[in-house]
């Protein structure tokens, strides 16, 4: 009785496990449970004549997608900018002509409820948007020519994350560009660093700055969620209410840099030297901090 109970017990648990491997196959799940994952075929059909909202760190823009593969966004009255998008590796890639520098960027999108989550390449939420049926601007948008319908591409870009432009800032000092450290992709690298003083737009969340000289940068309110930023110079940069989640800050010195108010839940300041540094009221919850050198958490937020 008991052998019969055993091989009766090893049958159950094999067929449970076959059963349950088989529903994991069913559907492709963001990070986090974010969602659903999108294909680029899926993509051409939800997208084209119709609009978009994208929501990014506070900004709306507002992007009508024609069938011919334009796009037209308006993101204030100022504010308004054109360009193409298709769809590449299942993802939604998105080149305007002047935001984002005119650098194509593609994303995975995942749907949860109406709606649907950007992410780079990094695995970084980015933002997410909303769609509305139709375009006020006709099937192909004003002057939009004879162009083909949003086309399916095999290689995949590696563009850094920028959607919606930040407001003008007024002229700044900025430290010369160079990188004293660099990854198995030095491109990458150079790319995200560039992103950085381009226009100052601030907006580079999962980018590749290791070992980059951002001494005395002026980057307040910058997003640099998930960024690596280990052995990064950051040496008395304005960093004050930067998005800084998750951040890979192992060995940078930011010795005098100035992160009042910055968020660094959760990231990583392993032997990073913060002597000096204004960490009032800093979220370091989460953060790792084991051999940090001169950190005052006494302001900062835990």
């Amino acid at each position: 009785m008991n052998a019969q109970f055993r091989s009766f017990c090893l049958v159950s648990t094999i067929l449970l496990f076959l059963v349950a491997g088989c529903g994991t196959k069913e559907a492709t799940v963001a990070p986090a449970g974010e969602g659903t994952k999108i294909t680029g075929a899926e993509l051409i059909d939800l997208l084209s004549g119709n609009t978009i909202s994208i929501h990014e760190y506070g900004d709306t823009a507002i992007i009508e997608m024609y069938d011919n593969g334009k796009m037209y966004a308006v993101k204030s009255k100022t504010e308004k900018n054109d360009g193409k998008w298709s769809t590449e590796n299942d993802k939604l890639c998105l080149k305007f002509k002047r935001w984002g520098f005119g650098d194509e960027i593609c994303y995975d999108v995942f749907r949860k409820g109406e709606q649907y989550n950007l992410y780079t390449e990094s695995g970084i939420k980015s933002s997410y948007f909303t769609i509305t049926p139709g375009v006020k601007r006709g099937p192909q948008g004003k002057n939009a020519g004879s162009e083909r319908k949003p086309s399916t591409r095999a290689t995949a870009t590696t563009s850094p994350d920028v959607m919606v432009e930040q407001p003008a800032a007024p002229p700044v000092s900025t430290p010369s560009i160079q990188e004293t450290y660099q990854t198995s992709t030095p491109q990458a690298a150079s790319r995200d660093l560039g992103m950085i003083y381009r226009g100052m737009s601030q907006n580079c969340p999962g980018c590749n700055l290791q070992g980059a000289n951002l001494a005395e940068a002026s980057l307040m309110r910058a997003n640099l969620a998930g960024a690596n930023l280990s052995n990064a110079n950051l040496v008395k940069a304005n960093l004050k209410w930067a998005n800084m989640k998750g951040a890979n800050l192992t060995s940078a010195d930011l010795s005098g840099a100035n992160l009042a108010g910055a968020d660094l839940a959760g990231a990583n300041l392993e032997r990073a030297d913060l002597t000096g540094a204004n960490l009032e009221q800093t979220n370091l919850r989460g953060a790792t901090i084991n051999g940090a050198i001169g950190l005052d958490l006494k302001k900062a937020i835990r």
